[in-house]
């Protein structure tokens, strides 16, 4: 399945022509995108769960872009007036499905940035070490790009509330993972991780954990102690067992494809399982910007 999706996504991208930030922006103006209420995302490859009222967002997607180099000079036009990029406070950038292979050391200098995403850059293997200058930043997004690691510099940014490196080639958690107490969101699903370091225990404030589609045999029993709120997600992974501490949490726990015999589990454990998230979890009355509905040839 993922290889027909792979070979879908290289054709379409064939029939976008390659073309760097400068060349882009010497076409004309490039308009920001304003958070409101009930408004819709008028790209369908980007989420919109992030944005908060008023917020700005640079809509880079699908644009076949090869370099980004220059980003932090561009000057964009923002409620109708030319703006300097690295001016705009809370600032998304939204760069995905592109061709990028690399990212400028000049990030480092976007302390506006409060979100960026690099998903489906299917040739992006590393990230300068200059992101760690990026003090706004709250959350990184790289699913399905080419890493065979996270960079170790990653796990020194401790004001981070969302990471997600699923659909990459990875193969291990550092212990350093533990440094990242303010996650909320952790998403490492579709790689080849195969075990998972103690220090996870240490994510206290964990919202939605997602390790499904790794080779995880089991998972740390300090790790229970994690009141997970919405979900916790182990889809196929060979697991035989949970902590026990999670029966304790409010989240579900998606066991789907699992070595996990269901009626073994404890009567509290099992009644945590399932593959949707608690009442209350999900609450689209506070989602400010409606995220827009693929095309039908574009849905699974």
């Amino acid at each position: 399945m993922k290889s027909a999706v792979v070979a879908f996504l290289l054709s379409a991208a064939c029939c976008v022509q390659a073309v760097t930030l400068s060349e882009l922006a010497a076409k004309g103006p490039i308009t920001l995108f304003i958070a409101k209420k009930g408004v819709e995302m008028p790209t369908h490859h980007d989420q919109t769960n992030n944005l908060k009222e008023d917020d700005r967002a640079l809509l880079l997607s699908d644009k076949g872009l090869t370099d980004i180099t220059g980003i932090s000079k561009l000057v964009v036009l923002d409620d109708g007036k030319q703006t300097p990029l690295g001016s705009v406070k809370n600032l998304h950038l939204f760069l995905n499905h592109n061709d990028l292979t690399a990212l400028p050391e000049e990030l480092g200098q976007m302390n506006n940035v409060a979100f960026m995403y690099f998903e489906h850059n299917q040739r992006l293997h590393s990230i300068p070490e200059t992101i760690t200058q990026m003090d706004a930043l709250e959350g990184m997004y790289f699913t399905d790009c080419d890493f065979a690691a996270i960079p170790p510099f990653v796990f020194e940014m401790t004001r981070l509330k969302k990471l997600q490196f699923s659909q990459n080639h990875l193969t291990e958690l550092p212990v350093a993972l533990g440094n990242l107490t303010e996650l909320r969101h952790f998403n490492m699903a579709d790689n080849q991780i195969s075990s998972i370091p103690e220090s996870i225990s240490k994510l206290t404030r964990l919202r939605v954990c997602d390790l499904s589609d790794n080779p995880i045999t089991t998972l740390p029993e300090a790790f229970g102690k994690v009141q997970i709120v919405n979900q916790l997600r182990v889809k196929n992974c060979p697991i035989t067992s949970l902590p026990a501490g999670f029966a304790r949490m409010r989240a579900t726990i998606d066991i789907t494809g699992t070595k996990i015999d269901e009626s073994k589990l404890p009567p509290e454990l099992r009644a945590k399982i399932g593959t949707e998230k608690p009442p209350g979890s999900k609450e689209p009355e506070k989602m400010i910007v409606k995220k827009k509905e693929k095309p039908q040839k574009d849905r699974k």
